[in-house]
């Protein structure tokens, strides 16, 4: 059995710019069609997993680094998942599904706002009773402009009394005349 004939190369890290040489199959790089992607995992030459490109005559023309990495589960650990539980809808299905970032990931025991606010209604002694006409109140013109009257144009009719009589509004004016 013939010996593979392997050609060094040193990489640099794009991220922390580590450099290092790697061992390359002569053989996958001439038989690749133009440039070769090469993958250096996490933890091989430094903290960052990143993709090296590298032409036919073994030259590094580029650098790309991973912003989302896949970890592969085997299959026993998957269907053992499976087992443990399994959504009996979609809504079941998404309530489960964690997103941040670029991280996804699918964990059944992620308890979701949904889920919080059930058991909290569900146990009246956990928080004090809600005084419902007071969620229900609306509010009034004045509350509405005092709350958001920066936001609200010189020249809106519905808050034309407030607008005159408002003296932040009048001395904002004056500052910007000057």
């Amino acid at each position: 059995m013939a010996l593979e004939e392997v050609q060094e190369v040193k990489v640099i890290c794009p991220v922390c710019k580590t450099s290092h040489p790697i061992e390359l199959s002569r053989s996958v790089i001439k038989n690749s069609p133009q440039l070769t992607t090469v993958s250096v995992p996490k933890d091989f030459m430094c903290d960052h997993h990143f993709q090296v490109f590298i032409d036919k005559n073994f030259k590094v023309r580029g650098y790309q680094k991973v912003d989302l990495e896949l970890h592969q589960t085997s299959v026993s650990e998957a269907t053992q998942k499976e087992k443990r539980f399994t959504p009996k809808n979609e809504k079941d299905l998404f309530n489960n599904l964690f997103l941040e970032g670029n991280f996804v990931s699918y964990n059944p025991k992620f308890i979701t706002a949904d889920k919080l606010v059930k058991e909290k209604k569900k146990s009246p002694a956990s928080s004090p009773p809600v005084n419902e006409s007071k969620a229900k109140k609306s509010m009034s013109l004045k509350e509405i402009y005092e709350e958001f009257w920066e936001f609200i144009d010189e020249d809106n009719p519905e808050f034309q009394e407030f607008i005159k009589q408002d003296k932040k509004r009048q001395a904002l004016n004056e500052i910007s005349i000057m």
